[in-house]
């Protein structure tokens, strides 16, 4: 996690690929998620406004959007206990019908 990631041999050139690729193109297929989604979200997020969060939920056809507070762009890392917990309550409610029926 984090920039142990640029340490590694040739890291520049693999970033520099991906940059004149165009980056990563999500935006286009998340219509086609047909599956109960949670979008979790650091309330002080600096890199990534909350109006995209909220995008991101209307465009889901099911999801739920949870933020955290005094948390920024990597909830998982800055408060994983919260994201831990959001994820195993969502399992359990959101999702109890899918465990059952399985």
């Amino acid at each position: 996690v984090g920039r142990l990631h640029c340490l590694l041999p040739c890291w520049e050139d693999a970033a520099v690929d991906f940059m004149l690729s165009g980056g990563y193109k999500v935006a286009a297929h998340i219509k086609e998620i047909e599956k109960k989604t949670l979008v979790i979200w650091g309330d002080n997020d600096k890199i990534i406004s909350k109006e995209y969060a909220k995008r991101l939920q209307n465009e889901l056809k099911e999801s739920k959007l949870q933020y955290i507070s005094k948390c920024g762009h990597i909830p998982h890392v800055e408060k994983p206990d919260i994201v831990a917990n959001m994820i195993i309550d969502f399992l359990k409610y959101e999702h109890a019908e899918d465990l059952i029926s399985e």
